[in-house]
């Protein structure tokens, strides 16, 4: 009767859709027997992964940002599952995207420092070739593979082209130029026909935009919908300043730099958002069944704790990010869910909902029942790491409360996400069993984190010049 009722529900329609229930049966000491349900999806026409650098969660329209910032992913989140609150494990680039392509935490992958003078990436680590990234996965998998990076930190000789068949040459540019670039990528991996081959083969794709980050340039016409006295007094809008430059003009950033900061990162949200539209609808990005991955490696600080970009702290503006997932041919429903996730996460929840072959050391956890609206199957602390030498600082959310630790100025707060989602109000000397309870679980999961892999090496410094501005910026002992 049993084996009735399984070959009953492979055959069913929701089995031809793809969520086909499985059935895994354990037999228990007592002899009862004990069910764990898992549903089996098909393979999509392709999986393509956008991430945007500097990106915050509250400057897209599906979380909390304005709908006219982002109308593109405003329409594409119909039809999606949107993570309300995502975060990434650090508040830069290389960790974080390090993180999402090994499933491991910044300690693990050793991919922590790194800095750009004239234009070269010194200082980092290389992710090591003995870690099994996402797209070495994929590709094992039988998926062609193809890597667009819009950012230095992300070059082929640092170690983030593992797995890709074909990597584009990593370099600061705007979408116009991204755009471009995915597609001779395309054109080498599926021909000049690749517009329709390319879904014809299993694809992942991911691509790496670059706006929102400094320098922040003024947008047509965004910028003058954004800010109706742009026109008239450009002059008071920092346009095109690279971060040191605006440091330099904002010294102790205000109200009135935030304000005339804000709109042009917005023009660049809206900027990008117009031209991923017209790189979509070439890709057939809408098509019910691909698989289609949103998220950023990173946020912005825009003046909300007194400071300026990135990289700095662990407070919400820079690691809360947006994620949407959709994927129309399964999640046949769109739907929004207020459980925390990580990015880091992300590895082995594709892994999982794909049936690739991950390996068993990730620190990430797959968060795929979320996608089929299981909420009470998941809870778990989110973390964060930087380690940055100028300010190093770690981070745990559990629930309502966030519990920030940091080395300099050495301290510990606490915030309540519910009632303070913006970080101002710390509570720690009113709570002392939560900072307790909250400090040791970051200690216990910080002690429980291994080194990276002996095969990690550092691209060396030769040049006695670019050390010395290193120093300088506190890179260097």
């Amino acid at each position: 009767m049993m084996a009735d009722r399984l070959r009953a529900l492979v055959r069913s329609p929701g089995g031809r859709l793809g969520l086909v229930v499985a059935v895994l049966l354990a037999v228990t000491a007592g002899g009862v027997v004990a069910w764990r349900w898992r549903r089996l999806t098909p393979a999509p026409a392709a999986v393509v992964l956008v991430t945007v650098d500097t990106l915050r969660a509250d400057a897209v329209p599906f979380t909390d940002g304005e709908p006219n910032t982002a109308p593109f992913l405003a329409h594409l989140a119909e039809r999606g599952i949107v993570f309300r609150e995502a975060y990434a494990p650090s508040s830069w680039t290389p960790p974080s995207m390090a993180s999402l392509f090994t499933g491991l935490f910044p300690t693990s992958h050793g991919i922590t420092q790194g800095v750009v003078v004239d234009g070269t990436v010194h200082r980092q680590r290389l992710l090591p070739a003995s870690l099994v990234t996402l797209a070495e996965v994929f590709r094992e998998a039988g998926y062609v593979t193809i890597g667009v990076p819009a950012n230095r930190h992300l070059a082929a000789g640092l170690g983030f082209a593992q797995g890709f068949d074909y990597y584009a040459g990593a370099d600061f540019m705007d979408a116009r130029a991204v755009n471009e670039q995915v597609e001779k990528q395309m054109r080498r991996a599926f021909g000049a026909d690749w517009l329709t081959a390319w879904k014809h083969r299993k694809a992942f794709l991911w691509i790496h935009y670059f706006d929102p980050h400094d320098p922040y340039f003024a947008r047509e016409p965004w910028i003058s919908r954004r800010a109706p006295d742009f026109t008239a007094d450009a002059a008071a809008y920092p346009q095109g300043l690279a971060m040191r430059d605006l440091k330099q003009r904002y010294p102790q950033p205000d109200g009135d730099a935030a304000a005339h900061i804000r709109p042009l990162y917005e023009s660049e949200v809206s900027y990008f958002d117009h031209y991923f539209q017209l790189l979509g609808e070439r890709l057939g990005l809408e098509d019910d069944n691909v698989l289609f991955i949103f998220t950023s490696d990173h946020g912005e600080e825009i003046v909300e704790h007194g400071g300026l970009g990135h990289s700095t702290t662990l407070y919400q503006e820079l690691v809360h990010v947006p994620l949407l997932i959709r994927w129309p041919a399964v999640f046949t429903h769109a739907a929004v869910t207020d459980v925390p996730v990580s990015t880091v996460d992300l590895y082995p929840t594709l892994a999982d909902l794909l049936g690739l072959g991950a390996p068993p050391s990730l620190q990430g956890a797959s968060f795929a029942p979320l996608l089929y609206g299981e909420t009470g199957s998941r809870s778990r602390p989110v973390y964060f790491e930087l380690h940055k030498r100028r300010n190093p600082a770690k981070a745990i959310r559990d629930g309502e409360w966030k519990l920030v630790r940091t080395r300099r100025p050495p301290r510990v707060q606490l915030f309540n996400l519910a009632t303070d989602p913006h970080e101002q109000h710390d509570v720690a000397a009113e709570q002392h069993a939560i900072v307790e309870r909250l400090a040791q679980s970051l200690t216990r999961w910080v002690a429980s984190l291994p080194p990276p892999p002996d095969d990690q090496q550092t691209r060396e410094l030769d040049d006695d010049a670019t050390k010395e501005q290193l120093r300088a910026l506190g890179y260097l002992d």
